[in-house]
């Protein structure tokens, strides 16, 4: 059960969300991509106060601001550009910061059945709600204080040349360059060694079908995992060390979600054969299965609920063994730091939304049982819409658990949070 599970409980609104995806942003017409107001900006500026940050430290009451700005101007019928970029300010206890990323900065050509797109993109796979075992491109900033999850998706630099076989299959090959997710450092122990990034390049492939109804894929990635993987370094026993690695990952993946009514099920696999990515290391693999299955349902017009299940299987999972005193402790925290705490671990998925006033007021309640450790994560949020450019965000992120169990290993990062948003 990894981090992303603190992060994918609200990610999606089910068929309602796609819907009003598709009011917000319709296709545009051939006249709209040629005219010069496609060329403008469009984005997102907020000023928000947040109790505490998503660091893993004691530091409280933060003062945020942050900006996302996107355009994507067509040069040709055949070419576009696109740019995403996010500026932020924070104080936290009096100290300040500020921070900017390019998330995406691409070219893209598209003519008939192929497409080709350069440079940063954020490449976004896996058609379950929010817990997404084969999304293996999408890097990931959870320290990020943002009310949206999409938000902390990070772009990579990559290559996608995609073919449109027929009009629903398709077929994508990407190559890209290695990218870490950004992971919470406030609890970290002072005697670990972080790894230097892989400059190997990644690949991926994917076969991706959308039809009457039902939608699948099927992929295959051959790369590094983007987690640091820790080892207890016992040469030195007056002085252990947790040594980090990027460990390389080869896995296969398959998705499906199937529409019948007012139901929606969705499903997905991954099965991951991993072992150290330093050259000097001893090669030890090890396999990682991941399933997650669930459905939508639309109700009363306006209301929405997704349940899933999900579980995971580490193989060659490492317990701590009987070793008394500062060898199982160290193994312990070695589990903790790698957030495996079972070799079988499993979980449930709520999520309970509706719109009301017109559209104008959505709140939704999410939460994550951990069925083996106990721990649980639940997070309620609210939008209210003033108009098409002024919006109020407010919710709340609560972790409980025992010390060694995933969400309770989070309860320094236990928020509330109030933001105000303005949308051009």
């Amino acid at each position: 059960m990894p981090h992303f599970l603190l992060t994918g409980l609200g990610a999606r609104l089910g068929k309602a969300g796609v819907l009003l995806a598709g009011l917000v942003n319709p296709p545009l017409t051939l006249a709209q991509e040629q005219s010069p107001l496609n060329w403008l900006p469009f984005g997102e500026c907020n000023a928000a106060h947040w109790s505490s940050n998503r660091n893993l430290d004691d530091r409280q009451d933060t003062v945020a601001a942050s900006c996302h700005f996107s355009a994507k101007p067509k040069l040709t019928p055949e070419v576009a550009l696109g740019l995403n970029v996010r500026a932020g300010w924070q104080d936290n206890l009096g100290a300040d910061s500020a921070s900017h990323r390019v998330r995406e900065a691409y070219i893209g050509w598209a003519s008939d059945a192929w497409s080709l797109r350069l440079g940063r993109q954020i490449i976004s796979w896996g058609r379950a709600d929010g817990i997404n075992p084969t999304d293996r491109l999408a890097p990931k900033d959870f320290t990020l204080l943002s009310a949206d999850d999409e938000s902390q998706r990070q772009g990579i630099d990559a290559a996608t040349l995609r073919f449109g076989a027929t009009a629903a299959i398709s077929v994508s090959l990407t190559a890209a360059q290695f990218s870490a997710h950004i992971t919470p450092q406030g609890s970290l122990p002072a005697n670990l060694a972080r790894p230097p990034e892989p400059t190997d390049v990644e690949w991926a492939l994917k076969l991706d079908y959308n039809g009457q109804g039902l939608d699948w894929s099927v992929s295959l990635f051959d790369g590094y995992d983007r987690f640091t993987r820790y080892s207890l370094d016992l040469s030195n026993p007056k002085a252990p060390l947790f040594q980090g690695d990027f460990e390389r990952a080869r896995s296969f993946g398959a998705d499906f979600a199937f529409a019948t009514g007012a139901f929606t099920w969705r499903g997905e696999f991954s099965h991951s054969v991993l072992r150290p990515g330093c050259g000097t290391c001893a090669l030890h693999e090890r396999r990682v299965s991941r399933a997650v299955l669930g459905g939508d349902l639309d109700f009363a017009s306006t209301m929405n609920l997704n349940f899933q299940v999900f579980g995971n299987r580490h193989w060659d999972y490492q317990a701590p063994t009987t070793a008394a005193g500062l060898l199982q402790a160290l193994q312990t925290g070695r589990n903790l730091l790698n957030r495996e705490f079972a070799e079988f671990e499993t979980g449930v998925t709520l999520r309970l939304s509706d719109r009301i006033f017109n559209d104008k007021l959505k709140w939704e309640i999410a939460a994550v049982f951990d069925t083996t450790g106990g721990s649980r994560a639940i997070r309620p949020r609210m939008t209210y819409t003033f108009n098409d450019h002024f919006k109020l965000n407010a919710g709340m992120d609560f972790l409980e658990g025992d010390s060694q169990t995933h969400f309770g290993s989070f309860n320094k990062n236990r928020l509330a949070y109030v933001l105000f948003g303005w949308v051009f």
